[in-house]
């Protein structure tokens, strides 16, 4: 499977619009709001990464209202050592709990160091090494905003291997 991550840029109170748009593109599987340094992330998959590419390419780039956009292309070579959530889990997870997207600078070539490391977390439930601005995109769930600021600062930032984080906390879907 074929994973993507976009980070998106758009217009002013122009969010819940642009998310209405990407929810009709099939290749796009979740897309949040998000407050941090851009405004909605989408996270995408497909069999083919020629699909992806078209997706965002001819898709997402002519969306209305997008004034940039930022893609991470997941490497999928390597998968994520930790948790695989049923849709049930999800569900849960998505309607009572905080959540936030961190995407990570690794220092050189410890991206599996560091994903493995990651897999450790409980809090952290999806991780990718992803090829772009960053080297790692991974997810975590905690009971509030504060529980994922203290787990990025106490424990994702205090790795060894992990250099700078910037974190895009979900806005919870409406």
């Amino acid at each position: 499977m074929n994973k993507a991550y976009v980070l998106i840029s758009c217009n002013s109170g122009s969010d819940d619009y642009v998310i209405s748009n990407l929810k009709s593109i099939a290749t796009v599987k979740e897309v949040h709001g998000c407050f941090g340094a851009y405004d909605v992330i989408a996270k995408m998959e497909s069999d083919s990464e020629d699909e992806l590419k078209k997706s965002i390419t001819q898709r997402i780039r002519k969306v209305p209202k997008i004034r940039a956009t930022i893609t991470l292309m997941a490497d999928n070579k390597n998968d994520f050592f930790g948790k695989n959530l049923r849709s049930d889990e999800k569900e849960v997870l998505d309607r009572h709990a905080s959540q936030a997207y961190i995407a990570i600078h690794c220092k050189r070539a410890k991206e599996d160091q560091v994903l493995r490391d990651l897999s450790n977390i409980p809090e952290v439930i999806e991780g990718d090494i992803v090829i772009g601005s960053y080297d790692l995109m991974c997810k975590v769930a905690a009971p509030t905003y504060n529980d994922i600021s203290d787990i990025v600062t106490k424990k994702i930032r205090r790795m060894e291997n992990v250099k700078t984080t910037t974190t895009l906390n979900v806005i919870p879907n409406r």
